[in-house]
């Protein structure tokens, strides 16, 4: 009895314990969304609108000059319906990109931030 007494209060410590750390906040040193690129959407050409929404994946779409390769199609976290794209444009610099579909149009969504891998790593 003395022994699962003792398990008893130790066991109790550290669970009271685990309740009462409570981690070191962190704060991004820069935002991962380019703000001005976020609000600021491009619409895709009028004559991509309708095909976006039928042509398969690997399908190829011309418009302004570029040429766009459908990638996969998938669902994003806010619940639009969204296409990957290689973006060819006249100086053969493949660019990849995404689109997603915002009402009854699709829109060209803005890239990331890219940050080095210095960067990124966490200052104590």
């Amino acid at each position: 009895m003395n022994n699962a007494t003792r398990l008893l209060v130790i066991s109790l410590a550290f669970i009271l314990s685990g309740c009462a750390y409570s981690p070191k906040q962190v704060e991004a040193s820069r935002p991962l969304v380019n703000q001005a690129a976020s609000t600021d959407l491009q619409a895709m050409a009028a004559n991509l609108q309708q095909p976006l929404s039928t042509l398969p994946q690997g399908a190829t779409l011309s418009a302004n000059g570029t040429t766009f390769i459908l990638g996969q199609r998938y669902v994003s976290a806010l619940g639009q319906e969204c296409i990957e794209l290689q973006r060819n444009r006249n100086d053969n610099h493949p660019q990849r990109g995404v689109t997603c579909k915002k009402g009854d149009d699709w829109y060209l969504m803005p890239q990331l931030e890219q940050a080095s891998i210095s960067n990124l790593l966490a200052v104590q």
